[in-house]
């Protein structure tokens, strides 16, 4: 199948309306121009044969036809070049001024039009083309000749020739303009357009480095923004990714040789301290369930990019569960001397999915403990609105960084901290609160802590 360049349909696109417009307007011009000439022509014969019979009427109506017709004659030949013949009422003209047809007989429409008191023009082809205006000569009220006056036509078909050669030769010169023209503005689009199209194929083979020149600030060079933008969101993407592997590689491992480690030291004959195997078991146990809640979030950030995710939505206590989280919770807490501060509210109902929820609050509130230095405080608090619920938990830890704060909720973005974890925690809460038609927000003042508002429609239908 053969393709057609964009700059060949854009040029041709160009040249077949600048011909079209060309054609109709030197068509136009060409009309007009032969019109002028031939009604400029026509009402000068007019007026010469009108002012002639006028004359015949009133200063020779009481001569004989033959001798009027000198005097005529005579008296305007001098105002026109034109060709004068007076004809009777038969047809025969019995004087001409040049002398050539007088006595000759001549059947013509204008002699009969004239004759009935109109007059009459004639165009047509005699040896050359000619123009015959005709009027009647009246006496004492009846029509006794006819005055007719030919000129010829060959001098200005001659001058309508070279006007139109010339209106054709610069018909001629603007559609070659157009043509050069046409094909310098659509360089200006194809060029930018090969461009962004090359650098699309070098990022489809991978090489996400390439930048795209700017050259107009047009649909082309949106086009560009475009896709310099997105190269950057990949580089960016990638490099998060890149470090994700790095960061859970170590995550992974740290548990695995942990549990390596005291497993071989149990298996192990002349180990037989009991308090110390008690010990062991526990940091095995530990270990393992710090594992298996890695993987779980390997596992759910999977099924969300798939979209395999489903919700199961009934009718829950917020309230009970924030309680039993924060019961959870307060074993570690206390181990790290941070207070829990729950602002309970009475039993309040949602829409939602008990156990995604859950993983919501847990995730966040692990965050808060995490990053709390001992001796602080984390607030859970709720306020119920008629449609909506919003849970908040915030704490006076060592807060996020603007920067941090723009991609917190990015997968496998970890920012700065040092802290243990997949860097997968909020992404997969914020996706978990977006399928409950929610809302998650994430504030904070770096140094002074951060506060997160979980925003949920207390009936998903209302959505």
């Amino acid at each position: 199948m053969r393709v057609r360049s964009i700059k060949t349909r854009l040029t041709v696109s160009y040249l077949i309306l600048i011909i079209l417009i060309v054609l109709i307007f030197e068509g136009i011009l060409m009309i007009s121009v032969k019109k002028y000439y031939n009604n400029t022509i026509e009402n000068t014969l007019k007026n010469q044969a009108e002012i002639s019979s006028d004359f015949y009427k009133k200063y020779l109506a009481d001569t004989n036809i033959l001798k009027a017709s000198n005097d005529i004659i005579d008296n305007f030949s001098y105002l026109t070049n034109s060709q004068i013949q007076i004809v009777n009422t038969n047809g025969i003209v019995i004087n001409d001024n040049k002398g050539v047809s007088s006595g000759i007989r001549i059947q013509s429409p204008d002699i009969d039009e004239a004759l009935n008191g109109d007059i009459s023009i004639f165009k047509g082809t005699y040896k050359e083309s000619i123009m015959v205006v005709s009027k009647s000569l009246i006496s004492n009220g009846r029509t006794v000749g006819v005055i007719r006056l030919i000129t010829s036509m060959a001098k200005v078909n001659k001058l309508l020739t070279r006007i139109y050669f010339v209106l054709a030769l610069i018909g001629v010169i603007v559609i070659l303009a157009t043509a050069k023209l046409s094909i310098i503005m659509s360089k200006t689009i194809i060029e930018p357009l090969k461009t962004v199209t090359n650098a699309a194929n070098e990022m489809a083979k991978g090489k996400f480095s390439i930048r795209v020149d700017k050259k107009y600030n047009d649909e082309v060079g949106i086009m560009a923004d475009t896709l310099n933008y997105l190269s950057e969101e990949i580089l960016k993407n990638e490099k998060l990714k890149n470090e994700f592997i790095s960061s859970i590689s170590h995550e992974l491992r740290t548990p695995l040789t942990s549990i390596k480690g005291w497993a071989l030291t149990l298996k192990r004959k002349e180990f037989t301290d009991e308090v110390k195997k008690t010990e062991a078991l526990n940091i095995i146990v530990e270990e393992s369930e710090r594992l298996s809640l890695m993987v779980e979030d390997l596992l759910d950030l999977s099924r969300f990019q798939a979209g395999r995710i489903t919700l199961h939505i009934d009718k829950i206590d917020i309230s009970q569960i924030l309680k039993n989280i924060i019961m959870e919770f307060q074993p570690r807490a206390q181990k790290s001397g941070i207070t829990l501060i729950y602002n309970a509210e009475e039993t309040v109902f949602i829409d939602g999915d008990k156990n995604r929820l859950k993983q919501v609050f847990i995730n966040i509130l692990d965050n808060a403990l995490k990053f709390s230095s001992r001796g602080g405080a984390v607030y859970i608090g709720q306020v119920e609105k008629k449609e909506s619920l919003t849970i908040t938990i915030s704490d006076k830890g060592i807060g996020i960084s603007e920067e941090d704060l723009k991609s917190i909720t990015k997968k496998f973005y970890k920012g700065n901290s040092k802290k243990s974890g997949s860097g997968l925690g909020l992404a997969i809460s914020n996706e978990i609160i977006n399928l409950h038609k929610g809302d998650l927000v994430v504030s904070s003042d770096y140094g002074n802590g951060t506060k997160v508002e979980v925003k949920l429609p207390r009936n998903r239908q209302n959505r």
